[in-house]
């Protein structure tokens, strides 16, 4: 049970760091006040693309909401983040840079 928490702990402490870290992104918006370990975040663009264009880095940004929800214009430039346990410092710095490339 204590592995347990610790590691709910780590979760959330790298979710907390991600999301400020990418509400720096120029155009970033987080959308949760309160989460766990994923967030929603929205972009000035189109979500599906940018996923794209940072899967062709290497990264895996996220998850579009477009494509959860096609045909719902409000959520094409949603995505879903998460962070677990496995996240680094470095990964989610990575991404942020990514983001502030393909947004750019």
């Amino acid at each position: 049970e204590a592995g347990l928490r610790r590691l709910a702990a780590l979760n959330h402490q790298g979710a907390v760091a991600a999301a400020e870290r990418l509400a720096r992104v120029p155009g970033v918006a987080v959308l949760n006040g309160a989460f766990f370990n994923e967030f929603t975040v929205t972009l000035p663009v189109e979500s599906r693309p940018v996923i794209r264009a940072l899967a062709g880095k290497g990264i895996l940004g996220g998850v579009s909401l477009g494509r959860l929800y096609p045909g719902v214009a409000d959520l094409a430039r949603g995505m879903v983040v998460a962070v677990t346990e496995t996240t680094t410092a470095e990964d989610v710095e990575a991404l942020a840079s990514a983001l502030e490339e393909a947004l750019a």
